[in-house]
């Protein structure tokens, strides 16, 4: 398949996650470097104007642990594929994405990953002032983070194996299913 630009293959209508009004979603597929083609689902609430996004493979693969270090200035620039299924770790940090009924696959840098942490952060710590303090550290932490300047692990666990940090340092694991 040679798609040099997403091409539109189906519209539909579906209920608001967040205020049950009507969404419209479209999907796209589209062919990206270091993959086959990638399935685009975009929405929006006519409503109260939330959005929706996704990135998908068009393809199972094994599932994998995917382990990338960020040791140095530039490691951040690593380009990070996060399947909406998948877990994202950053254990050093203690930040974590978990799936849910509405979560979203995305594609962005580690740099780019750590900036959305940021953003996140330092929204709740607006909502509670009393926690300024805990707050300056976790962004003073996320900083030096986001610009390479202390090491952390990025981790991330996908039963569907479509995630993937794109780097020659990433380092890939079978992941075993689990018991109980």
């Amino acid at each position: 398949m040679d798609i040099n630009e997403p091409v539109k293959f189906n519209e539909y209508t579906g209920k608001c996650p967040v205020c049950g009004g009507l969404m419209v979603y479209v999907d796209y597929v589209y062919r990206i470097p270091y993959y086959e083609s990638v399935l685009i689902t975009t929405g929006k609430c006519s409503s109260c104007g939330y959005k929706y996004r996704d990135v998908r493979l068009t393809d199972q693969k094994e599932p994998r642990r995917i382990i990338y270090r960020v040791e140095k200035p530039g490691d951040e620039r690593a380009l990070v594929i996060r399947s909406s299924g998948s877990i994202l770790l950053i254990p050093e940090l203690g930040l974590s994405i978990e799936p849910g009924p509405f979560s979203q696959g995305f594609i962005t840098t580690v740099e780019g990953l750590i900036m959305d942490f940021a953003e996140k952060t330092r929204f709740l710590c607006e909502e509670d002032k009393e926690k300024k303090a805990e707050c300056d550290i976790v962004m003073e932490k996320l900083a030096k983070a986001r610009d390479g300047l202390i090491s952390y692990t990025v981790i991330i666990e996908d039963k569907t194996g479509l995630s993937d940090i794109v780097s020659g340092k990433t380092i890939y694991e079978k992941l075993q299913p689990a018991t109980g």
